[in-house]
């Protein structure tokens, strides 16, 4: 893929894609220099997915001068994609930035004084959950691997849970949890994605969302003839 105006490429190998993305990358350079527009190349980028394990992403050269290097990880939209999309670095990113805020809100009390446990549980999670579940559809369906990825958000609720009761870190996570009243993050997850399946089921069989999720046929809208008694 590349991201000079989000264009994107597939072909069965590197080797076939390669030219490719050299060739649309010009023409996209043409069509703006056409419009009296310059492309700058050192803020243009390269990503490349891939399913193999031993794959070497090569660099995208444009010219003598110009050399696009592709990173390791794209990050788009807040979502951060690798080139196997397993989204290791995403759940990865989050559950280190949740666990910082954790460590932050220390401060706003302890086992002594402070705030009380129940406004330290809804502290957690109404600021704490929202940043490690970001973006947790990409990654978390049916049939997914997530035992590692689940491993970084379990060691994040740990540690609020420790947090929320005061509790010693030699505590055991499953009683923390439950005295905290904190649901366990897969269980937590499930809940979310079947809340949100039970959102989409409400939608009209027209919208928008129905054509990317194939629930529903497209259904063309009718006009206001069509609803007129036949006589």
């Amino acid at each position: 893929m590349l991201r000079t105006t989000e264009h994107g490429n597939q072909s069965p190998s590197l080797d076939d894609n390669i030219p490719r993305l050299k060739d649309a990358y010009w023409k996209v350079v043409s069509v703006l220099e056409a419009t009296g527009l310059v492309l700058e190349h050192e803020k243009s980028e390269v990503f490349h997915f891939s399913w193999s394990h031993n794959e070497t992403f090569p660099s995208l050269v444009l010219s003598n001068t110009v050399s696009l290097v592709p990173k390791a990880h794209w990050r788009y939209l807040g979502f951060y994609f690798d080139a196997k999309l397993s989204f290791k670095e995403h759940v990865r990113y989050y559950s280190t930035k949740s666990i910082s805020t954790v460590k932050a809100m220390g401060m706003l009390g302890n086992s002594s004084r402070g705030l009380l446990p129940l406004q330290k549980r809804l502290l957690y999670r109404s600021c704490v959950v929202p940043i490690a579940t970001y973006g947790y559809r990409l990654w978390f369906y049916k049939g997914a691997k997530i035992q590692c990825l689940l491993k970084d958000l379990k060691t994040m609720q740990r540690r609020a849970a420790l947090w929320v009761l005061g509790a010693f870190r030699t505590s055991p996570t499953v009683v923390i949890e439950a005295l905290a009243g904190l649901i366990p993050i897969h269980l937590h997850l499930t809940k979310l994605a079947q809340r949100s399946q039970s959102r989409l089921r409400t939608l009209h069989p027209n919208h928008a969302l129905h054509s990317l999720s194939g629930m529903f046929p497209f259904r063309p809208q009718l006009g206001p003839s069509a609803l007129r008694l036949s006589p």
